[in-house]
Order: C-alpha cells, then sequence, then structure tokens
C-alpha cells in the first residue's frame, strides 16, 4: 500500500466514526469529543475492517498506530503547544516526529494532525 491510500483509509474511517452515531462518554456524537487514544483505538478498528489491512492495524504506544510490513502513509487555548511544542518526550506533533525517529522496522512513518473546521470559524 502506498502511504497517500492509507492517509485515504485513516480520513475516511474518522468520516464512519463521526457518522456511526456513537457518543464519546456523555457528549453528542461525532468524532470530536475523543482523546487521540480513543480515536485512534476506533480508526485502528475500522481499519482491520477493510480486507487489505488483514486485520493487522493495531494501537501502540509508539507509534500510536502501527500497520506491520506496510507503509503507514475545553476552549482550545492550547492547540499551538499540543500541535507544534519542539521537544522530545512530549505530546505534540513535533514530539511524535521525534518518536518515530527512533522507531525500528521497515515501515513508512507519517504523523497525521486530525482538524475540525467550524462555520464560521471558532474554537472549542
Amino acid at each position: 500500500m502506498e502511504l497517500r491510500e492509507v492517509l485515504q483509509d485513516i480520513a475516511d474511517a474518522i468520516v464512519r466514526i463521526d457518522a456511526s452515531g456513537k457518543p464519546f462518554r456523555r457528549f453528542q456524537p461525532g468524532v470530536g469529543p475523543y482523546g487521540e487514544p480513543q480515536l485512534v483505538k476506533l480508526i485502528a478498528a475500522d481499519l482491520n475492517q477493510i480486507p487489505k489491512y488483514r486485520n493487522s492495524a493495531r494501537t501502540k504506544r509508539n507509534p500510536d498506530l502501527l500497520i506491520p510490513n506496510e507503509d503507514n502513509d475545553k476552549e482550545a487555548e492550547n492547540w499551538s503547544v499540543n500541535l507544534l511544542h519542539p521537544y522530545p518526550g512530549n505530546v505534540s506533533t513535533v514530539g511524535d516526529c521525534y518518536k518515530l525517529t527512533n522507531c525500528t522496522g521497515p515501515e513508512k512513518r507519517a504523523v497525521i494532525v486530525i482538524g475540525y473546521e467550524h462555520t464560521p470559524p471558532e474554537l472549542t
């Protein structure tokens, strides 16, 4: 599989999860309220329903989502820190990049940022 294909499958999984109508805890249905670990677990489960993944997608601590032997193509005032905090050992996207540099194995690596759109734009 090409990384572009994996990324599209993940995007499609998020759409299916969002449309499922299953709420996270007591929140309204949709993917917005899910934390990263919970959402990644649901994405892995969704991917494993697709035959080409051969039930191999799994969640881990590092990397968050692994597809073995394939190309793994409150108010949000802290969003920029969570996205860009440039230090190893934290939970930012840049921190995830540092973690991926230490991964072994033949799989290609990718970091995916999931964003949400509001009309009109808002911080939620």
